[in-house]
């Protein structure tokens, strides 16, 4: 699946931000497809 690259950017933005991987052991990949799947709200 492709993702664009301006969301991809706010995503990881996001993720770095708010230290998801250290708050939540969820990695920046697992991240984004529960975004895309609509598990998570961002």
């Amino acid at each position: 699946m492709k993702i664009n690259d301006e969301l991809l950017d706010r995503l990881g933005t996001y993720f770095v931000y708010h230290a998801v991987y250290e708050n939540y052991g969820i990695t920046f990949e697992n991240f984004v497809e529960r975004w895309l799947r609509g598990i998570l709200e961002v």
